[in-house]
């Protein structure tokens, strides 16, 4: 027998075929708790935060609702953002505190926080999971249930917390509730923020379905979500965090939808223009 070959060492290469669901896993965990941890970041980091955050959410709500739950893709991606909720306010709550929040060099804030609110939601996630699972409860026997669910409370809180920041620009409370809570925002975070984890797999769910094309309208949806907290914080903070984050999010919006749509005619057996959309070339 010949000497075995060696494997060629794996190339990075910037796709989701790289980022299979561990690797963006912890990508994502890690880029958001950063982005979460310093509300002072401009408006238009947080929001490429929230577009990773988004596509960790849409990846875990795709791998937990993909085992024939029906309705089950929109209202798993609705728990994701009522847990986020929970996890984004209780963060809050901790980060408001003398203990929750420092001051280092030159003003910087670290919420850490914020991350009481993570830790929370992870924690009710798994036991969640586990009581949907486990025999003596409902027993639904849906594989890696208590992984998923432990996920989207992590992704859904994060989801949150960045956004509040984004509008508030802090997670000091005083702030937090005429800008988000008592005008309504926190609606719209909700709303938009439930979207970008559930509606890619409830559009894309098939026998046909792909990963890297479900995962690219997280991401365009990551923009549409950019624009209008663009907008909002124009009117809570100012034109200087707010217009930064409406191009960033046109500009994603534009790409990821072109090559969405570019995804889903390469997959398709014909294509037939109905004069609604104009057919993207090349």
């Amino acid at each position: 027998m010949g000497e075995e070959e060696a494997k060629p060492k794996e190339e990075f290469k910037l796709s989701f075929d790289y980022f299979n669901e561990s690797r963006l896993g912890i990508f994502a965990l890690t880029i958001g708790v950063l982005i979460a941890i310093f509300p002072g970041l401009p408006a238009f980091i947080k929001g490429i935060g929230i577009m990773i955050v988004f596509a960790w959410g849409a990846d875990s709500v795709r791998k937990t609702a993909r085992y024939g739950l029906g309705t089950g893709v929109p209202s798993i991606g609705v728990l994701a953002l009522g847990f986020g909720i929970i996890g984004g306010i209780t963060g809050i709550a901790v980060a408001s505190t003398s203990f929750g929040t420092f001051t280092v060099v030159d003003g910087v804030e670290i919420a850490f926080g914020v991350l009481a609110g993570v830790a929370l939601l992870a924690l009710l996630g798994f036991v969640s999971g586990n009581l949907a699972n486990g025999d003596k409860f409902i027993n639904m026997k849906i594989p890696g249930l208590e992984r998923g669910m432990t996920e989207l409370g992590i992704a859904g809180t994060l989801a949150v917390l960045i956004e509040v920041s984004i509008v508030a620009g802090t997670y000091d409370i005083t702030r937090v509730l005429p800008n988000v809570i008592d005008n309504g925002v926190i609606a719209v975070i909700f709303i938009i923020s439930a979207f970008g984890m559930l509606q890619p797999l409830n559009t894309c769910l098939g026998a046909d379905e792909r990963r890297g094309r479900t995962l690219l309208m997280s991401i365009e949806i990551g923009g549409i979500a950019s624009i209008i907290l663009g907008i909002v914080t124009m009117l809570t903070l100012s034109a200087v965090q707010g217009v930064p984050l409406i191009v960033l999010g046109a500009v994603v919006w534009v790409v990821f939808y072109r090559a969405y749509m570019k995804a889903c005619m390469e997959g398709a057996y014909a294509v037939k223009g109905t004069g609604l959309i104009k057919t993207l070339g090349g």
